[in-house]
């Protein structure tokens, strides 16, 4: 696996502002959440991700860190479902 930095995630992240994405994250052991929603905002640290779960609206933040760490993954809701990093 290639090495990543911070920076070049976030890039990589505010190149999907605005675009719908599915998310899966890890909550321990075997457990996992799996969600999907549009990343709304970037900022220095962590960015936000608006999620609609059955007319409940909710912002999620996650850090940049998140992704390199595999804390959460995120997919680009195309038709392949192409991931994130």
């Amino acid at each position: 696996m290639a090495s990543t930095s911070v920076s070049r995630v976030k890039g990589i992240v505010e190149s999907c502002v605005g675009k719908k994405v599915k998310f899966k994250v890890r909550k321990g052991k075997s457990r996992s959440l799996i969600c999907e929603g549009v990343i709304s905002d970037t900022y220095p640290a962590v960015f936000t991700v608006s999620v609609d779960n059955r007319g409940l609206k909710r912002v999620l933040s996650f850090n940049y860190i998140d992704i390199l760490t595999n804390y959460v993954e995120f997919f680009l809701c195309n038709d392949e479902e192409t991931r994130i990093i």
